[in-house]
């Protein structure tokens, strides 16, 4: 394949020239890719600097790939600064304005914000995180905490340009001279081309497709489905393959599912790109969202409720602040305790007798992600806040 690194990809109706980078997030990250894709939409140019498996230099829906190799694990991560300004560097000309996405490199994002505009897209509540993480030594959780909280904010002093995911995210990131914007991790429309119209027909089914970590309520998920096998033994408990690596939940959670008798009932699906969740999501009857109520979750926003209302699916979740205003506000299901089990199995329950309930609620939470949740709602403000950034669109031609 020809190598186009020495080419500068310019597209007709261009304003801005966009140079995306991430160290580690997989191959079309759901926010990357739709981001990616809107921008050239709108008519800007991109380069997606990345560790994903595309060759370097292909060129894919209008966007230029600059591809290196993927950090193995965790350990191997202080490689990747390297290997990514191997490939940022030689196209920080023909680019406007670098926009990434990884705490891994904010320190050298921070030194290149001095000569040019930079944009902070921050995921995820990052000190909270810390605090969660398994694979971090519990002792090390807090103080590894208190030192992301204050390094990162005096980052963004000089990085000045921050995209936000989450309200929570604005009381560790304050001051006059930061320009802040929400691009909040709403799903895409085209999610809606996928959902099969049978409805009626699918046998009684949940679905939980988080991620497999304890805060996420996938023990919770396990004692809910215990309950409800108790008094519907036909009903299917699914889930998705995903679990951090290295981490020890997987073996822990094969070691309930066969203690609580479920192994016939709980059946782990593949985990699918974000394109591609209709692919699961199209099995099941009723989606659930047990998290639990620690900091991490009740500060969050989560993406997979957005999915699930593109499903058409009715929806059981934590009586959460966030969950309480997509979910409960929209009636778009029912809410439920986490520290009360029984009160999402009674929901479950509920939803399972009266299909007709879980149709109209369904199709509530499916007006409401049209309405107010969708991706493409989002996209005219993000060329204003380049705008903001950069002044008139092609002003760098």
């Amino acid at each position: 394949m020809e190598d186009k690194s020495s080419k500068s990809c310019h597209y007709p109706g261009s304003k801005y020239r966009i140079a995306i980078v991430t160290s580690i997030h997989r191959d079309f990250d759901s926010r990357i890719w739709k981001y990616a894709n809107s921008l050239v939409k709108m008519g800007h140019e991109v380069t997606l600097i990345c560790p994903w498996e595309i060759p370097d230099g292909e060129v894919l829906d209008k966007i230029l790939f600059r591809t290196f190799t993927r950090a193995s694990a965790r350990s191997e991560r202080w490689k990747l600064p390297t290997r990514l300004l191997g490939r940022l560097i030689p196209v920080l000309t023909e680019n406007d304005i670098v926009h990434f996405h990884d705490l891994d490199i904010l320190p050298w994002m921070t030194f290149l914000a001095l000569f040019k505009p930079v944009v902070y897209d921050i995921h995820e509540n990052y000190p909270l995180e810390i605090l969660e993480r398994q694979w971090i030594h519990p002792i090390l959780r807090r103080p590894l905490s208190f030192g992301v909280r204050w390094a990162q904010l005096a980052c963004a002093q000089l990085i000045r340009n921050l995209v936000l995911v989450a309200e929570s995210q604005e009381r560790d990131l304050f001051g006059p001279r930061l320009r802040k914007h929400y691009v909040m991790n709403y799903a895409s429309t085209e999610l809606r081309k996928h959902v099969k119209d049978d409805y009626g027909s699918r046998l009684p089914s949940v679905i939980f497709t988080g991620s497999q970590l304890p805060n996420n309520g996938c023990f919770l998920y396990l004692k809910i489905a215990s309950i409800v096998h108790k008094r519907r033994n036909d009903v299917v408990f699914y889930a998705t393959d995903r679990f951090d690596r290295g981490d020890a939940t997987r073996i822990r959670l094969d070691q309930e599912i066969h203690s609580l008798g479920l192994r016939e009932s709980y059946k782990l699906l593949p985990h699918v790109s974000p394109q591609s969740i209709m692919d699961n999501l199209n099995l099941a009857t009723i989606a659930i969202s047990p998290n639990l109520r620690v900091a991490q979750q009740i500060n969050g926003v989560h993406t997979k409720l957005f999915e699930y209302m593109a499903a058409g699916l009715p929806i059981v979740a934590s009586d959460l602040p966030h969950q309480l205003k997509v979910v409960g506000v929209n009636n778009a299901g029912l809410l439920a305790r986490p520290e009360e089990p029984e009160s999402f199995a009674e929901a479950i329950l509920t939803l399972l007798d009266d299909r007709e309930l879980a149709r109209s609620m369904g199709a509530n939470g499916v007006r409401a992600f049209l309405d107010q949740y969708s991706w493409e709602s989002q996209e005219s403000s993000i060329s204003d806040y380049y705008e903001s950034i950069l002044g008139q669109p092609g002003r760098n031609k």
